[in-house]
This record gives structure tokens, sequence and C-alpha cells, in this order.
């Protein structure tokens, strides 16, 4: 959350003049960042993955079939404890995907504030450099400069190509 407020403030007080150094360095950031959010994208189809695998898991008859070849007396005990250690995992994997999923959240906003902040970078590294900033106070209103005198021609009106006349039947026979 920090880095965000930190880009946000960047974004919206940001510096004049951008060197080609501080557009790398984003981008740079940017990528690291996209690189980031990759991993856990991943992290979290694995983790999506094993939760349902212990879902499936979790169902009466696989909980049977996993302690059938165990040879016990209390075989509703054993059940119980494979049942309650499915669904500890099964917790323990949900914890994991939802600090992957809000993990995938920051990331994603800290990639558009970055992006964000390089688009200005390069904005402002094409802006004029004899121009004012527009968010300084002292930026005075410029004087619009007189516009050369352009003549415009009239519009060219196009011409639509005439039908030929075909000769009347009368005077083919002739």
């Amino acid at each position: 959350m920090r880095h965000l407020f930190i880009s946000l403030s960047l974004i919206l007080g940001g510096a004049s003049v951008a060197s080609p150094q501080d557009i790398s360095a984003v981008e740079i950031q940017i990528e690291k960042l996209r690189a980031q959010l990759r991993d856990v994208v991943d992290r979290e189809a694995q983790l999506q993955e094993r939760v349902s695998k212990l879902d499936e898991d979790l169902k009466p008859e696989s909980v049977e079939r996993s302690v059938a070849s165990v040879g016990t007396t209390d075989a509703a005990g054993l059940r119980a404890r494979r049942r309650d250690e499915l669904e500890r995992q099964k917790a323990d994997v949900s914890a994991q995907l939802s600090d992957a999923s809000a993990k995938r959240a920051r990331l994603e906003a800290e990639i558009a504030a970055a992006e964000a902040e390089a688009v200005r970078l390069k904005a402002a590294a094409l802006a004029p450099k004899d121009v004012a900033p527009r968010n300084t106070p002292a930026a005075a209103p410029a004087a619009p400069a007189a516009a050369p005198a352009v003549q415009r021609k009239a519009p060219v009106r196009k011409s639509t190509p005439r039908k030929r006349k075909r000769p009347s039947r009368r005077s083919r026979r002739t």
C-alpha cells in the first residue's frame, strides 16, 4: 500500500523534467513487477489445483479408500482423523490462496501506477522545454501566436462519370 501511495504522489506532484535514466528505471521496475505478477499467478494456479484435489480427497468415498488398506479396530476414528487432517490442509491452502490473491491485486495496482508514471515521464520528456509546466501557480498564460494566413481552396467536386448512351436498335439495322 505504501508503494502505491508513493507512486501516486509521484504521479500527481512529479518532476517537470524527465531524464532517459528515470524512464528506463521505471520501465525496469515495471518488468520486475510483471515478473513477480507472473510468479504469483502461477502460485495461485497451483494453490487452486491443490484446493480442488483436497476437495476431491474430502469426499466420503475418497476418505474411505485412503484408510481401507490400514488394518484397525477403530475404522471410524481413523476416517475422522484423516478427514480432519485434510480439512486442516485445505484451510492452510485456502489461506495461502487468499494471500496470493491479495498480492496479485497489489501487484496489478503497482504495475498500473508504474505504467502511468512511465507515460508521464515520457510525456514530460517530449514536452517543449521553454514552456512552463501547467501545474505550477507561477505559470502565466502564454499569448497566442498569430496564425499564418492560409488561403483555402474551394472544395473540389468529384464528377460522376456520365453514362454512355447506347445506340438505339433502329440505328443498328441500317
